[in-house]
């Protein structure tokens, strides 16, 4: 509701659908609502995600499931309800937000490192049958920031840097959107470390 006021005050028109992406019928549900109420939607912004901070063995199953539902199994079921049209009019642009956590790793954190993982594996091998299929006007783009400050995590420190602020993790996303990147680092010096990596 804030985000969608916010858009509102910007000009924008706007209708909120709440959704618990870690359900895959409510995902189906609610696609099959903006559908028919909005149409064909142009571009999909995968944004859910959960973390748990614990080691491995203190992670309840629970979390470690939730997680990954939320996480990239969500990203999975709103591509497929939203992208047959998008590959029907060869037009849209798939936005998976992923974390740097889905190429660096952190300790306390291997199921939500994995989750983020498996994201960014999602945008590529998306990205690769896309291409395979001649769907060359459906884009797509993996947005991979260190840690946000949104509150999502309290007391936030990471081995990758600074905390980051909102204003220019949305800013570097735009930019990528606008310009077909297909990789978005923020900040953008952690692609030149993950080439030192291999």
């Amino acid at each position: 509701e804030d985000t969608a006021a916010e858009c509102e005050r910007l000009g924008a028109t706007v209708q909120a659908f709440v959704v618990d992406c870690s359900k895959r019928e409510e995902i189906y549900s609610a696609a099959d609502k903006v559908k028919k109420e909005i149409g064909d939607i142009s571009i999909l912004v995968n944004n859910a995600g959960v973390i748990t901070a614990a080691d491995l063995l203190s992670t309840q199953d629970h979390q470690v499931e939730r997680m990954f539902e939320v996480n990239i199994l969500a990203h999975i079921w709103t591509t497929r309800a939203f992208l047959p049209a998008m590959m029907n009019n060869n037009h849209g642009h798939v936005v998976t937000v992923a974390s740097a956590a889905g190429h660096f790793v952190t300790s306390y954190m291997v199921a939500y490192c994995s989750s983020k993982f498996a994201a960014v594996g999602f945008h590529k091998a998306l990205t690769e049958e896309l291409s395979t299929l001649g769907k060359d006007g459906v884009k797509t783009t993996c947005l991979c920031p260190v840690f946000i400050n949104t509150g999502f995590v309290k007391n936030p420190s990471t081995r990758l840097g600074k905390i980051l602020e909102v204003e220019e993790v949305v800013e570097a996303l735009m930019e990528g959107i606008l310009t077909n990147q297909k990789m978005v680092f923020v900040p953008s010096h952690l692609s030149i470390a993950l080439l030192s990596e291999m």
